[in-house]
């Protein structure tokens, strides 16, 4: 493997900055601007696909609006007939006219709405029969009591404009639902006009009582005024409801995208609102480096598809192991892999896991290498040290990714390198020993700069090598 220090910077070298985040929507995916414009075809989408089902609820609720008519209007004419005497005629007519249209209304949309014959057209087509049904009915309604257009309120069938503006809620079209508003609106007009709709009724006219004032010219207004309010309040609710939606997909847009991009660890802080991790900072680390010796001659015996599936083999066995010891992959690169303890929050223990980390993972490599799955034992250095170093995200909108920067890194790497020479399998730092929950299990094999680098640091291996070097 080639050496790492290519893909990483030393910050002693080139100013921090160069670590941060550009500025603006490219330092947050949630902002950018590409995921809006994905989270509206999402949405989109999602109200296609749902606009069938939510059609065929309507019209169950149409049927159960046309059944409720039947009990409340024509069963109890029937009990008040035996009871009082009293036939309720015209009434139970139109009551009989209400229950059948809904009710026939609602089967045949329920027929219609499956995938197969559902058209959008039908969406505005069911409304303008429900919408006609309730205006057919108050014509019939006052028409042939001949009454004026003043008594509009008093049909009861007006009473179900606020259920039919309601149920034609729940297909969350705002389209649709204007539509029926202004329908109601144009066909209660029209109906009051027809109906010679005068300034006021009179009581001192014809005989008629006080209460005939109620039905005056400024109290219907404000009544048609409240239908109006309720059918706005409606489609006001739609385009919220909409709007929570479009929001709650495009946040989950923003975090998929981070989480392509990000580890796991990572990715629901940033989406959380952690600034310091947005622009980078400082921090303490444990950092680990492994690699498979000789990969190039694995690689030569191998057919692509048989080394597609060892390096994904190879790389399962990592994650598992990195997360037994909560530590987290940054990043594999080609055959080998970054791994950060400490990061984001640093903990008494890091230099700890790292450290049974990689005893565990020769371990795991061993095991595997007794299964005799590959034609070749499977060799791997690890190299660990603690320091500080410079994490956050870099990147742009495009292309976000969080790392480690820093010598320290290159320490880590250079360790790995070093155990070739060493002939051990882990070579970890003074500092990390430091942090080890058994340090006299560790022993000084040198001291020295290492490669590119001036300042000499003392390298420990274990005493009971867990592998063969």
């Amino acid at each position: 493997m080639q050496p790492r220090l290519r893909v990483q910077r030393d910050p002693t070298r080139e100013p921090v900055s160069v670590a941060g985040p550009p500025a603006g929507a490219a330092a947050d995916l949630l902002t950018n601007p590409l995921v809006a414009p994905l989270a509206g075809d999402l949405v989109a989408g999602l109200m296609r696909r749902h606009e069938v089902a939510a059609e065929r609820l309507i019209g169950w609720l149409r049927v159960g609006i046309g059944a409720c008519v039947f009990v409340t209007v024509i069963v109890a004419s029937d009990l008040l007939h035996e009871l009082a005497g009293v036939s309720l005629g015209i009434f139970q007519r139109n009551a009989w006219i209400a229950a059948l249209g809904f009710v026939g209304v609602g089967l045949v949309s329920i027929a219609l709405a499956v995938p197969q014959r559902w058209r959008h057209a039908y969406a505005y087509l069911f409304m303008a029969l429900d919408v006609g049904l309730v205006l057919a009915i108050t014509v019939l309604a006052l028409g042939e009591r001949d009454l004026p257009g003043n008594a509009l309120p008093s049909a009861p069938i007006v009473w179900a404009i606020p259920l039919v503006l309601a149920v034609g809620a729940l297909r969350y079209d705002v389209k649709v639902q204007l539509g029926a508003v202004a329908l109601l609106t144009l066909g209660l007009i029209a109906i009051a006009v027809g109906l010679e709709h005068q300034l006021v009724l009179d009581p001192a006219s014809a005989g008629r009582p006080a209460w005939t004032q109620l039905f005056s010219m400024p109290v219907n207004v404000m009544r048609l005024t409240l239908i109006l309010l309720a059918g706005a309040a409606t489609a006001f609710g739609i385009v919220r409801s909409r709007r929570l939606l479009a929001s709650a997909v495009r946040d989950a847009v923003g975090r998929a995208s981070l989480s392509r991009f990000l580890p796991a660890e990572i990715a629901p802080r940033l989406a959380a609102g952690d600034a310091a991790l947005r622009r980078g900072r400082r921090q303490r680390a444990v950092i680990a480096f492994v690699d498979i010796r000789d990969s190039t001659g694995m690689a030569e015996g191998m057919d692509p598809e048989g080394l597609s599936r060892f390096f994904t083999a190879f790389r399962t066995r990592i994650l598992a192991c990195v997360r037994r010891h909560h530590g987290f992959v940054d990043k594999f690169i080609g055959d080998g892999a970054l791994i950060l303890f400490g990061v984001p929050d640093e903990g008494g223990d890091d230099a700890a896991r790292a450290l049974a980390f990689a005893q565990d993972l020769v371990g795991i490599v061993e095991a595997w290498n007794e299964t005799r799955e590959l034609p070749r034992a499977v060799k791997i250095g690890i190299g660990i040290h603690v320091g500080e170093v410079f994490c956050g995200i870099v990147g742009d909108e495009e292309r976000m990714e969080f790392t480690v920067l820093g010598d320290a890194v290159n320490v880590a790497s250079r360790l790995e390198q070093a155990t070739k020479r060493y002939g051990a399998v882990v070579l970890a730092s003074e500092a990390a020993v430091a942090g080890s929950s058994d340090p006299a299990a560790w022993r000084e094999v040198g001291r020295e700069p290492l490669a590119g680098r001036k300042q000499a640091i003392t390298i420990f291996a274990p005493v009971a090598p867990p592998g063969d070097g």
